[in-house]
């Protein structure tokens, strides 16, 4: 399994900024050799006279699911140390009939737009600057928006999930529909062609395939890479390997970091709560977690917590039952914290190294003299 910047919890970081920036630039540049330069061309999809976009768009598409299901299925990655999108219906909505609009008028996106500037096109500069006014108008009037911000959020959800094909079976789907729509495409661009010779499209097909039947057999073969991980045997295999639960010193790291989507979610009575919780967590009852936690389905990191392990195992493995990915246990939960992370050097059994003596006084700034507010969703 590679360790990413999001499951190591260092996104925010300068080299995590180095990777980005450099595969923006290179991305950046394909766009522009591709033509995705202009905004004639990119308009052109909605005419029906340049395809490109839709069959560029659909081939990214089907090449992330073929190329993260043959890594998944390797052993590389899986969902755990990968960022899954919140699915919000009410925000999608709007968003995408927005974003639809917007691309329709100016023939540009955010992306092909950052090319088209850099290739000296003043008006995909106009559509930036609409795109920055935008966000400006967002934030100011987000008090407003919030409900359909916030309606029909159901976490990360995959689309093979609700049907019985699995993640395999919707591999194949989605290469047929990507055959079928470079077909349609084809005709769309040359309608007076009354033979289809698939022309330069050919070998994009036969790769595609050709990767498609590779993901389709690794996914298959029982107990391959995490496919369908925390799905019978899988939150087994997590257990055994100790990836379903984070050490103290690792989340004091994390929460000091700053890192985002990291939510704590404190089991014990509010009583307990109230005496004393973990900065930024929030007191769930168990009976409350899957209502309270649904919006956060697959999004982000999620750490339960309370004085042992017991009740923070049992309610993992319930929510993972329920779909969830992302929920991880506090290794000798709130009490192996306080030994590990906040205890003073002067009052440990064993000396402790300067490093993490540093590191220890800090974790106390951090988790002692703030003031622990109840929070409760």
């Amino acid at each position: 399994m590679i360790e990413t910047f999001y499951s190591s919890g260092t996104l925010q970081s300068p080299q995590a900024f180095l990777v980005a920036f450099l595969i923006g630039i290179v991305f950046g540049v394909i766009l522009e050799q591709v033509g995705f330069g202009s905004s004639r061309r990119l308009s052109g999809v909605f005419y029906l006279r340049d395809m490109a976009v839709f069959k560029v768009m659909f081939t990214a598409l089907v090449g992330t699911a073929i190329g993260y299901g043959v890594l998944e299925g390797v052993g590389l990655v899986s969902d755990h140390n990968t960022h899954l999108v919140s699915t919000v219906v009410g925000a999608n909505i709007v968003g995408g009939l927005i974003f639809g609009v917007g691309f329709a008028m100016a023939g540009w996106c955010p992306g092909t737009a950052a090319v088209g500037l850099a290739s000296g096109k003043y008006d995909a500069g106009v559509f930036l600057g609409g795109i920055v006014i935008g966000c400006i108008l967002y934030n100011e009037t987000f008090p407003i928006v919030e409900p359909l911000h916030n309606w029909g959020g159901a976490g990360a959800h995959f689309f093979f999930d609700t049907l019985p094909i699995g993640r395999a079976g919707m591999t194949l789907v989605m290469l047929l529909a990507a055959a079928g729509c470079f077909y349609v495409s084809e005709r769309v661009e040359n309608p007076a062609s009354k033979k289809f010779t698939m022309k330069d499209n050919k070998v994009v097909i036969a790769v595609l395939l050709v990767f498609g039947a590779v993901t389709f057999g690794l996914l298959i073969v029982p107990g391959q890479g995490s496919a369908g991980a925390y799905r019978g045997r899988g939150l087994l295999e997590a257990v055994e390997e100790g990836l379903d639960h984070v050490d103290p010193p690792e989340l004091a790291r994390r929460m000091v970091a700053g890192e985002r989507d990291l939510m704590l979610v404190d089991v014990r009575p509010e009583d307990e709560y109230n005496r004393f919780h973990l900065k930024t967590a929030r007191n769930i009852h168990l009976s409350d977690l899957p209502g309270a936690l649904a919006p956060y389905k697959n999004v982000g990191t999620i750490v339960l917590y309370s004085n042992g392990m017991t009740h923070p195992a049992q309610a993992r493995d319930a929510l993972t039952r329920m779909g969830y990915k992302n929920v991880f246990i506090l290794t000798e939960g709130l009490t192996g914290f306080v030994d590990q992370c906040l205890t003073p050097v002067s009052l440990r059994d064993e000396p402790v190294p300067e490093a993490l003596a540093q590191e220890i006084r800090l974790w106390r700034a951090f988790f002692l003299t703030a003031t622990t507010r109840t929070a409760r969703l």
